[in-house]
């Protein structure tokens, strides 16, 4: 777990810190995915505290604040919110996922019965311009190959309006 604590209008205080790092470990054991949690301290009116924190978890964006005359209980009272958030959001997916209905065997073997040919193609090295003149020379509709500079699996093709597409790979296959 990454947490980045911010201080505003207020000293760093590295005893707050530590406090805010060994009370927010319990939020791991709410989900499976590193969290990077930012928690902000700020001072409002010289004597009320105000603790703020956000972290995005899967794409949805859980935030709190909580504002108190001392920063410890501001911090204990925070983690209880995004605790009950965890649990919250933790249940909604369960419940989502239990409800979402189960792909049967039956689909697999439709889209494997509509697989005819099976060829397995040996993607030689070689540069772009010499595969859109292998590919024009075959006559064939695409070609895989693979880029000799990056060493990356590439498709090159053949679209509608006569010219080439090429499509290439992000990571080497090794």
């Amino acid at each position: 777990m990454d947490i980045t604590i911010s201080f505003r209008h207020i000293e760093p205080d590295e005893e707050i810190k530590s406090y805010i790092e060994d009370k927010f470990v319990r939020l791991q054991k709410y989900i499976e995915t590193p969290l990077d949690v930012h928690v902000v301290l700020s001072m409002e009116k010289k004597y009320r505290h105000r603790v703020d924190v956000v972290f995005t978890l899967n794409g949805v964006v859980i935030n709190a604040h909580e504002v108190m005359d001392d920063m410890r209980a501001a911090v204990d009272k925070i983690l209880d919110k995004i605790e009950r958030r965890l649990t919250r959001f933790r249940d909604k997916l369960k419940r989502y996922r239990d409800t979402k209905p189960k792909r049967e065997l039956e689909a697999r073997e439709d889209i494997g019965s509509k697989i005819i040919v099976t060829k397995t193609i040996d993607a030689k090295p070689m540069d772009t311009e010499e595969a859109a003149m292998q590919l024009e020379a075959s006559g064939d509709s695409f070609m895989i190959f693979r880029d000799s500079e990056k060493g990356n699996v590439c498709v090159i093709y053949k679209r509608k309006d006569g010219n080439f597409g090429l499509i290439e790979a992000a990571s080497r296959m090794s």
